[in-house]
């Protein structure tokens, strides 16, 4: 029997431990089904933002070498890593030094099938795509909006939900919000002593000397960060794009909010460059020296005349171990979508990345999947209306609140299920054609070649990753003619450099099988010496 780990956290969107708890549940109940022992569990309860600063993830990682586990399993991708980038680098890893596959508890189709060209055209799609999806899930919550009845999703603190057993309907409720006035009481201190001057680090002192604790700890002043900026707290907030002022009672008035946010606002202004935005080096996890295969990381100076110069440099190079020169960031940048859009300029090349992206959207779209789905709806619902059962039946305050912790987490579960189900449905109804593919790739080309966004665009979807020489450099990209293949590594490269230089793309299966003729991974080598290359810039 294959072995496998859990790993769940919070989502970005305010969830709390119960959201976690959940994911465990449901990633344990895949993971029986799917023939697989569960060894560990990791979890990340803080809301960190990047990969590094989550010691779980950390130790799931570490962990990965012994092994001891073929699988991780995960409520969703987007509860693996913090974007799209990330996400690719951890999982490429992962199978390439380990062996070990991320797969996805509520979503059927493994993210690593496939799909990089697709999410890019999806993108592209986005104000089609977006507005259909709105107008199907607002039109699902025009009934609650008006009634002011509780529409799901994440309960903030100072709330409470009470349950309305419906006239005539066995096991049914209607959800209201109510306030919960111990919890309340805070809310309105936090607000208060914020607008007479105090600090967030003096409030949370202060209310810790009250006795008051958040999940059973001493309050921070990040403690009630997102509280303070939270507009439901006036009683009203915008809802699937409608203004609903009847959900939740006001606890503040909009006049003390409103003079919050301006101090909010001020404070802001006067922290100055701890604002500033962090410059980005695009390759990040991607690029690695083509003169001994380790990493290659940020780095940089100042000149004489002070000006900044921003490098990527092999990491054993800042140790003396290597005698690779550093790459100037913008300028290898630069090159490397040259060369994706050099990719892109051949119609043979559009041609297999067209059919990368049919493939990909044939099996996301299967009606399989979509039933799959829909069976999961199926289940949870029929859950909840047992547990709405047992709740009535229930004898004490106790048992009342441990079932009302266990709906609340298969609320977050039905809607995450349900907004996949919409997503499929349009998806499925957008016939994706060959021609369609076509015009993203056309349009795709006219974008600036120097823009950072549009750069970020081409590297984070379309670049696996890059090997760079003085003298040469080789791209490879995620464009697999919609079929999966292990990435090659440096040893792999070196083999590409001495006998295909004269060669612009090669299948990686044919050094195996001289008879094979298959595209499953774009590989560009460029000479710099012979071709021209991109210029290098001189260090300071």
């Amino acid at each position: 029997m294959d072995s496998c780990v859990i790993y769940a956290r919070f989502s970005s969107h305010g969830q709390n431990e119960q959201s976690i708890e959940a994911q465990v549940r449901i990633c344990k109940e895949f993971a029986e089904n799917k023939g697989l022992k569960c060894i560990n569990i990791y979890t990340d309860k803080a809301k960190t933002g990047t990969n590094d600063a989550r010691p779980g993830f950390q130790r799931m990682i570490a962990d990965a070498q012994s092994g001891a586990f073929q699988y991780i399993i995960v409520y969703m991708f987007d509860r693996f890593a913090r974007n799209r980038r990330d996400s690719i680098m951890y999982k490429e890893m992962l199978k390439e030094k380990y062996g070990v596959r991320v797969l996805s508890a509520l979503e059927p189709i493994a993210e690593d099938e496939g799909g990089e060209f697709y999410e890019m055209f999806l993108e592209w799609n986005a104000e089609k795509y977006s507005k259909r999806l709105s107008k199907r899930v607002k039109d699902g919550l025009d009934t609650s909006v008006a009634n002011g009845t509780y529409c799901g999703g994440y309960l903030i603190y100072g709330y409470k939900i009470d349950l309305e057993p419906i006239s005539g309907k066995s096991g049914k409720f209607i959800k209201r919000v109510s306030i919960k006035e111990d919890e309340a009481e805070v809310i309105k201190f936090i607000f208060e002593q914020y607008d007479l001057g105090m600090s967030k680090m003096e409030i949370a002192q202060a209310l810790n000397n009250k006795g008051y604790r958040y999940k059973d700890k001493p309050f921070k002043g990040r403690t009630f960060d997102k509280w303070i900026t939270n507009r439901k707290y006036t009683g009203e907030f915008e809802f699937g794009g409608r203004l609903c002022n009847n959900m939740y009672p006001p606890i503040i008035d909009k006049a003390l909010f409103q003079r919050v946010q301006e101090r909010l606002n001020k404070n802001k202004y006067f922290l100055g460059g701890q604002n500033k935005a962090k410059l980005t080096y695009l390759l990040s996890g991607k690029v690695f020296c083509g003169h001994c295969g380790t990493e290659m990381v940020s780095d940089g100076g100042v000149s004489k005349q002070g000006i900044a110069h921003h490098y990527y440099t092999c990491k054993k190079k800042k140790k003396s171990l290597c005698e690779k020169r550093r790459e100037h960031k913008d300028a290898l940048e630069l090159y490397v979508v040259d060369c994706v859009r050099d990719f892109l300029s051949d119609p043979k090349n559009v041609e297999i990345a067209a059919n990368d992206v049919l493939a990909y959207y044939e099996k996301r779209t299967d009606i399989s999947t979509l039933k799959s789905v829909q069976t999961k709806i199926f289940n949870v619902e029929k859950e909840v209306e047992e547990l709405a059962d047992s709740f009535v039946k229930a004898k004490s305050k106790l048992l009342q609140d441990t079932i009302e912790k266990k709906m609340t987490e298969y609320e977050i579960l039905l809607n995450d299920l349900k907004y996949q189900e919409a997503l499929l449905e349009l998806e499925r109804g957008y016939k994706i054609t060959k021609k369609d593919i076509m015009e993203f790739v056309a349009e795709l080309l006219k974008g600036d070649r120097n823009d950072k966004d549009y750069q970020q665009k081409i590297i984070d979807n379309l670049v696996s990753q890059v090997y760079v020489r003085d003298d040469n450099t080789v791209v490879y990209l995620n464009i697999k003619g919609g079929k999966t293949i292990d990435l090659l590594d440096f040893d792999d490269t070196n083999e590409v450099l001495e006998n295909t230089k004269s060669v612009r793309m090669q299948s990686p299966l044919a050094r195996q099988n001289k008879n094979t003729e298959c595209f499953l991974l774009g590989v560009f080598i460029f000479e710099e010496i012979i071709n021209g290359g991109f210029e290098r810039q001189v260090e300071p």
